[in-house]
Formats: C-alpha cells, sequence, structure tokens
C-alpha cells in the first residue's frame, strides 16, 4: 500500500508541472494587456514601462514562469493587484466556500445516485428500474446552468420560497441552508445521474458473476450475498465518484456565478475576466492538486476494499 502511494505521488510531481506549464501559455496568448487596468488612457510610454516593471510583466516568460514556479515552491502564490489581497487568502476564502457546496452536492449526488442505482439493480426490468432510468437519462440530458434559471425563476422570483444568491448571513447555518438548496440540487443533478447509471450497471453485472451462483448454493441470506456484491461492484462506482467529487471541488462555475455563490467558479471567472494572472494560475494549480489528491484516495480506497485491485493500480 505505501509503494502504491508513493508512486502515485512520484506521477503526480510531472503532471502539476505540465498543467502550470499549459495554464502559463494560454494566459499569455489570451487577448488584452494585463497592464492596462493600471494605466489611464493618456498614460505616457514610461508609466506604462513602470507598471509592467511592477507587474513583472517586462520580464522573459521562461524568467516570469521560473519565478512564479519558485515562488510557488516557497509557498508565496503572489499578490493580486486587482484584489489589493495576497492570492493565497483569496484562494482560502473561495475554496472554503467552494467545499461547503461541494460537499453538500457530493451527500445528494453520490448518497442518492448510489442508492437510486442499487434500487435500480435489484428490480431490473421493473417499474422502479424503469422510472429510475428515465429520471437518470433526464438529469444527464438537462444542463445544470438551464436548471438553475428555471430554479431561480420559480422558486426565488415567482414563489418566493428561496434566496436567489449569496451564502446567507455569517453564522446563521439556519439561513445557509436555505441558500444551498438550489446551487447544491442544480450542482447534483449531474452527479447523481451518472451514479445512479453507474451503480446500476455494476451491480447488475456482479449479479451475474459465477460467485454469486455459489454463494446462493451455500445457503447465504440475501442480505450476505448483497454484501458481497457490494464489495465487488464498489469499484467502479469510486472511480467515477471520484471524478465527480473532484468536478464539484474544482468549482462548477455556471453554478456559482448563477446562484453568486463566492467560490473557486467565480473568482476564476472574475480573474479570467480581469486578467489576473496569478490567481487564475493559483486556482488552476489547486484544482488540479485537488484531482490528484482524490485520484490517489480513490486508487488507496480500491486497493483497501478489494485486494486483488493492488497490484492492477500500482
Amino acid at each position: 500500500m505505501i509503494a502504491l502511494i508513493v508512486r502515485r505521488t512520484a506521477m503526480a510531481v510531472p503532471i502539476l508541472l505540465g498543467v502550470t506549464v499549459i495554464v502559463f501559455l494560454l494566459m499569455t496568448v489570451l487577448p488584452g494587456d494585463p497592464a492596462a487596468a493600471f494605466l489611464a488612457e493618456d498614460a505616457t510610454p514610461a508609466e506604462e514601462a513602470a507598471v509592467r516593471e511592477e507587474l513583472g510583466l517586462d520580464r522573459a516568460l521562461p524568467v516570469q514562469y521560473a519565478s512564479w514556479l519558485g515562488d510557488m515552491a516557497h509557498g508565496d502564490m503572489g499578490w493580486s493587484p486587482y484584489r489589493r489581497r495576497d492570492v493565497a487568502s483569496l484562494l482560502a476564502q473561495a475554496w472554503g466556500n467552494t467545499v461547503i457546496l461541494a460537499a453538500a452536492s457530493a451527500v445528494v449526488g453520490l448518497g442518492g445516485g448510489i442508492a437510486l442505482g442499487t434500487v435500480a439493480a435489484l428490480n431490473r426490468g421493473r417499474i422502479a428500474d424503469r422510472l429510475i432510468s428515465l429520471f437518470a437519462l433526464t438529469g444527464l440530458s438537462v444542463p445544470s446552468f438551464f436548471l438553475a434559471i428555471v430554479m431561480l425563476i420559480v422558486f426565488a422570483a415567482n414563489l418566493g420560497w428561496l434566496p436567489s444568491a449569496g451564502m446567507g448571513e455569517p453564522g446563521d447555518p439556519a439561513d445557509l441552508l436555505r441558500h444551498l438548496v438550489m446551487p447544491t440540487i442544480a450542482g447534483s443533478l449531474g452527479t447523481l445521474a451518472i451514479t445512479a447509471r453507474v451503480t446500476r450497471a455494476s451491480v447488475v453485472e456482479t449479479y451475474g458473476a459465477d460467485f454469486v451462483h455459489t454463494l446462493r448454493a451455500k445457503g447465504l441470506t440475501s442480505f450476505h450475498v448483497m454484501r458481497h456484491v457490494g464489495k465487488s461492484a464498489i469499484s467502479p462506482v469510486l472511480t467515477t465518484s471520484g471524478l465527480q467529487i473532484g468536478n464539484l471541488l474544482g468549482g462548477a462555475v455556471l453554478i456559482e456565478t448563477i446562484f453568486r455563490w463566492p467560490g473557486i467558479g467565480t473568482l476564476v471567472y472574475n480573474a479570467i475576466a480581469a486578467r489576473d494572472l496569478l490567481v487564475v494560475q493559483g486556482v488552476t494549480l489547486v484544482v488540479a492538486l485537488t484531482f490528484v489528491l482524490i485520484n490517489l484516495l480513490v486508487d488507496v480506497g480500491q486497493a483497501t476494499i478489494d485486494p486483488r485491485l493492488r497490484h492492477a493500480v500500482a
């Protein structure tokens, strides 16, 4: 197990470095000049040169990248001249807000998806299976931003049952829950649908395996058979769940923007619009690191549940 963790961690280093290079190069080819926001229309060339020197834009691209990477290695994510705050503090605040929304969406999406998928598999071909499959297909077909807009119109604008934006008053859990309802439902629908379909397919396939017939021939009850089936069927569910959690933690930009949820998605959206390069690079690195860590946890979880997979995932 330790060898698996070490190997996966070592593989993450070149992945993260590659992500930083790609993002850095993409930000340099975007239209617009980051220094323009700090200059008046009648700014002189000397003033423009001073601003570009202060922002570090007068140096060659490899030098800019090496300087930024060196600062990151020492824990310095830089200073946002647009927000007048440390990038690390901006990320910490937005990350915490995104974790709240992602956790709620994961509970609804993953928990509901596993439950619905299991029910559908155990009632294969019956009305419950058909209804759940239809619901899952609908969830995959309806864009999350469309559902978010419809919910805003119906439940916030017309009925006035739920708040339309923000996180509510600080220190008020009840108000936070009211603000969480719509973004959680809109953000978790796709996760719920994917998880339900994967769970159903995995459970159905596992129930058709030879070892299940052997367990039944030995006289095991349906409950005990289900326990063995669950351990064997959980692997693909864990894989897709890890990816879904990564997407949720990465910040659903549209969902957070529509509901004005102050998370990672909103932060990176505003940073791209303002050409705030250090914020965009910091967010991207954090999101990439999140995906790497979640995939590592998924691999460890799969190997722990099913020892046969330890050599496969390594």
